[in-house]
C-alpha cells in the first residue's frame, strides 16, 4: 500500500504504473465498506489481497532494479522502508489513543494493548498469541486491530529482500525465478490448508505472515517475469513486443463482420477481473472454508493478472489510472490508517438502528478528508505534489537539501566535549533519516512515540477509561439502588406476543414474547415488592448471563445460573444434558445463548427434547454480530411449533432502551441488569 521509491534511480512518467492506482481505489473502498457494515460489502475484505499483490510486485520490482544496477544496500532499504511506514503508523497510534480517550474511552484498555505491537510491527502475532478473531471482533474491537497489515508488510520488508537476493543469484533466468517464487507461494497457500480446520477460529490462518505470504509471492513473482534488462522501458515494451500483441482476427456476427485484436482481448481480461472483484466484494462470505483451501491464492492470482492487463495501453490502462483513481489510490495507505478508528467511533456497538444511506456517505466523506489530511501532513515525503496528476516539486540539481535538524546535528558532533558529540551524531542520525519527511511526520513520530510510552505505564488504565466513560454516559455511573428507582419512574413496556404465537390466556398475569402453555406459577412463591421468587430454575447462558447471575441469584434463591464467557449454544446443549441426566429437576428451564454464534434450528429443537416437555423459555440475543437475528428468529419459529416453549424477548427491550448496554453493545450494565432481572421475573410471577 504505501508507494516504493527506488532510491538511486531517475523517476520518470514511463516508471508509473496507471493500474496501480485503480487497483489501490479499488482496495481501498473493499476494505472501508467491509470495515463500515460487514453486510454492506461482506467480500470487501478481499481488498486486503489486492494490496498484498500490489506490495509485492512494487517491492521486488524495485530490488530486481537495484540488483542489476549493483546498487543494492540491505540497510539502505530498510532505511527507506521505516522511513516509509514508522511515522505514518506512530502518528495513527497517537491520533487514535486521543480520539478514543474522548470518545469512545471503553476502547482504551484496547489502545493501550495494542500500541507496542503495533509500534513495533508484531501486533499480526500479538493477535494470533491472544486467538483474538479478525472476522469475530464485535462490541469493542480494538480500533488498532487494522495494523496487523503494516505489521504483516513490514515482517515482509526486512525477510523477502534476504531470500529474494538467494534466488536472484542461484538462478539466472526470469523463469527460473518466478518458478521459485511460485514454489514458495504454493508452499504457503499449502500451509494454509494444511492449519485450516472446519469451524475453529482462523486467526492463526489469517494473521500469519507464513500463511498469508502467497499473496505477496505472487505479486512478486509477476513483478520478476515483466521484468526487462537495464536499458529497456520497463513499462512499454518497446523491445521485443510479444506476439500476442500481433494476433487479430475476424470474426462474423449476425451477419456483421468484427475485427478482435490482441490489444482488444487484453482490454476485455481487464474489465473482466475488475468485474469479477468488484462481484466478489459483494457476495464472498468471509468464513468460507474454500478461501482457506486456495481461495486466497486464486484472487492473487486474478490479481496478478488484472496487473499485467493493466500495464500494456489501453483502454483499461486508461481508466484503470484516472484522475478519481489515481487520487484515490495515491491516498489508499492513509485512508486504510484512518478509516478504521473512526468508522469505530462512528459507529458505536450501542447503536441499534441502521444508518440511513446519506449517514454511510458522510462517514466516508469524512474519512476521505481526514485521510487527504493525514496525507498532506504525515505520509506524503517533501516535494510531494498535491495532487498526484501535478509535477513534483524538488531542487535545482533533483536532491534534497540538508536540513536544519542535519546541519545542527553536524555542529553537535564537532563539539570538544564527549556528551554533546554523543548527542549530536544521535540527532545528526536522526535528522537524516527523517530529512524527507515533512515537519508534521516528525511530530507524528514524537507523539506516537510518547503515546506509546505513556500507555506502557502501570496505571489503573480501567478506572481513568470508565471515568471518562461515565462521564459521557452517566447512566453507568449509577448503582443497583439508583438503578432500581430510575426504572421505576420510566413507562413500563410489556412484551407484545408475536405473529408467529398466539396470545397466551392460561396465565395472562406473566408477561413475555411468547409464554409456555404449562407454565404454572402457582408452584412457587412470588414476592412481588422485594421481587424475590422461589422457581427451581435452570439458567444456562454466556457471558451475559454471567454477568447477571448474582443479581439474579438475589432474586431467584432457588434457581442454578451457570453463565460462561464466549459460550456456544453447542456448548449449552451438552451441559443441559449433563445437568438433567445428573437428577436435577428444574420447575422451569432459561436459555440464553446465541450472542456467540448462530443457533440452528436442530441445536433448538434439540435443546426443546432435552427439556422433556418443562416449561422453557428462550430468551433473545443481542450483539453487534449479523447472527442474532437469525438465530432469534429461529427461536420463535421452534417456540411456535411447541407450546411449552416461550420467548423472553430481551433484544427488542435493550434495543428500546441502548442505555441498558455496556459500550459492547452486548453486556447490560447496573442499569440493564436490573432491567433484565425485572423482565425475568415478569415472565415467571404474575404481576400488575
Amino acid at each position: 500500500m504505501p508507494r516504493i521509491v527506488v532510491s538511486g534511480v531517475p523517476t520518470t512518467a514511463s516508471r508509473h504504473i496507471a493500474v496501480l492506482d485503480g487497483m489501490r481505489a479499488l482496495a481501498i473502498i473493499g476494505v472501508i465498506g467491509y470495515h463500515t457494515r460487514p453486510s454492506l460489502l461482506p467480500g470487501g475484505f478481499l481488498g486486503v489481497t489486492l494490496f498484498f499483490v500490489v506490495s509485492g510486485f512494487l517491492l521486488t520490482r524495485s530490488m530486481v532494479n537495484l540488483f542489476e544496477r549493483l546498487r543494492f544496500s540491505y540497510p539502505h532499504f530498510l532505511r527507506g522502508r521505516v522511513r516509509r511506514l514508522w511515522p505514518s503508523v506512530l502518528a495513527t497510534i497517537a491520533g487514535t489513543a486521543i480520539l478514543v480517550y474522548c470518545m469512545a474511552p471503553s476502547l482504551l484498555p484496547k489502545v493501550r494493548g495494542d500500541a507496542l505491537p503495533s509500534a513495533l510491527f508484531y501486533s499480526n502475532w500479538s493477535f494470533i498469541f491472544r486467538k483474538l478473531s479478525y472476522f469475530q471482533a464485535a462490541g469493542l474491537p480494538s480500533p488498532l486491530t487494522h495494523l496487523w497489515f503494516t505489521s504483516l508488510i513490514m515482517q515482509f520488508y526486512v525477510l523477502w529482500p534476504l531470500l529474494f537476493v538467494l534466488i536472484f543469484q542461484l538462478c539466472r533466468s526470469r523463469v527460473a525465478r518466478a518458478a521459485v517464487i511460485g514454489a514458495l507461494a504454493l508452499a504457503s497457500s499449502l500451509e494454509m490448508l494444511l492449519l485450516y480446520t472446519p469451524g475453529q477460529d482462523t486467526s492463526r490462518i489469517y494473521y500469519g505472515l507464513d500463511t498469508r505470504a502467497a499473496e505477496l509471492l505472487v505479486g512478486a513473482a509477476l513483478a520478476v517475469l515483466m521484468h526487462r534488462r537495464a536499458g529497456r522501458q520497463d513499462d512499454e515494451f518497446a523491445h521485443d513486443p510479444p506476439r500476442w500483441q500481433f494476433f487479430s482476427r475476424t470474426v462474423h456476427v449476425r451477419g456483421r463482420e468484427l475485427r478482435v485484436t490482441g490489444q482488444q482481448l487484453v482490454n476485455a481480461l481487464g474489465f473482466a477481473l475488475l468485474v469479477v472483484f468488484c462481484v466478489c466484494f459483494a457476495v464472498v462470505d468471509p468464513q468460507s472454508a474454500w478461501l482457506y483451501c486456495g481461495g486466497y491464492l486464486l484472487f492473487a492470482l486474478l490479481a496478478a493478472a488484472m496487473i499485467w492487463a493493466g500495464m500494456h495501453s489501453g483502454v483499461f490502462m486508461r481508466a484503470m489510472g484516472a484522475k478519481v483513481c489515481s487520487y484515490i489510490g495515491s491516498r489508499s495507505f492513509s485512508l486504510y490508517l484512518v478509516h478504521y478508528p473512526l468508522l469505530v467511533v462512528l459507529n458505536p456497538a450501542t447503536r441499534t438502528t441502521p444508518l440511513p444511506w446519506w449517514g454511510y456517505l458522510g462517514q466516508f466523506a469524512l474519512i476521505l478528508a481526514v485521510g487527504e489530511v493525514f496525507f498532506q501532513l504525515i505520509e506524503a515525503m517533501r516535494g510531494t505534489p498535491w495532487l498526484p496528476w501535478l509535477t513534483r516539486a524538488q531542487s535545482a540539481d533533483g536532491s534534497v537539501q540538508g536540513t536544519a535538524g542535519e546541519r545542527l546535528g553536524r555542529r553537535f558532533a564537532a563539539s570538544g566535549n564527549a556528551a554533546v558529540r554523543a548527542i549530536g551524531i544521535a540527532g545528526g542520525r536522526f535528522a537524516t533519516l527523517t530529512a524527507r519527511l515533512r515537519p508534521g511526520a516528525v511530530v507524528g513520530i514524537v507523539a506516537g512515540v510518547l503515546a506509546v510510552l505513556v500507555l506502557m505505564l502501570p496505571l489503573n488504565w480501567q478506572a481513568i477509561a470508565h471515568a471518562r466513560a461515565v462521564q459521557l454516559r452517566p447512566e453507568l455511573a449509577l448503582t443497583a439502588e439508583q438503578a432500581r428507582k430510575q426504572l421505576a419512574t420510566q413507562t413500563p413496556q410489556p412484551q407484545q406476543p408475536s405473529s408467529a404465537s398466539p396470545t397466551q390466556t392460561a396465565q395472562p398475569q406473566v408477561s413475555a414474547l411468547k409464554v409456555p402453555n404449562n407454565l404454572d406459577p402457582s408452584r412457587w412463591q412470588c414476592d412481588a415488592a422485594a421481587q424475590q421468587c422461589s422457581v427451581r430454575m435452570l439458567m444456562i447462558g454466556d457471558s451475559v448471563t454471567a454477568g447477571v447471575a448474582q443479581t439474579l441469584q438475589q432474586h431467584f434463591p432457588q434457581a442454578h445460573i451457570d453463565g460462561a464467557v464466549s459460550r456456544q449454544f453447542a456448548t449449552g446443549e451438552d451441559l443441559l444434558a449433563q445437568f438433567l441426566g445428573s437428577g436435577e429437576d428444574p420447575q422451569v428451564i432459561v436459555f440464553a445463548l446465541g450472542t456467540n454464534g448462530a443457533a440452528t434450528p436442530e441445536q433448538a429443537e434439540h435443546v426443546v427434547q432435552l427439556a422433556a416437555g418443562r416449561p422453557l423459555y428462550f430468551v433473545t440475543a443481542l450483539a453487534p454480530v449479523d447472527w442474532t437475528a437469525a438465530s432469534n428468529a429461529t427461536f420463535q419459529q421452534v417456540a411456535a411449533a411447541h407450546p411449552n416453549v416461550g420467548i423472553i424477548d430481551w433484544s427488542a427491550l435493550a434495543t428500546a432502551h441502548p442505555e441498558y448496554l455496556y459500550d459492547d453493545g452486548t453486556h447490560p450494565n447496573e442499569l440493564g441488569t436490573q432491567a433484565y432481572e425485572q423482565q425475568l421475573y415478569n415472565a415467571l410471577c404474575p404481576h400488575d
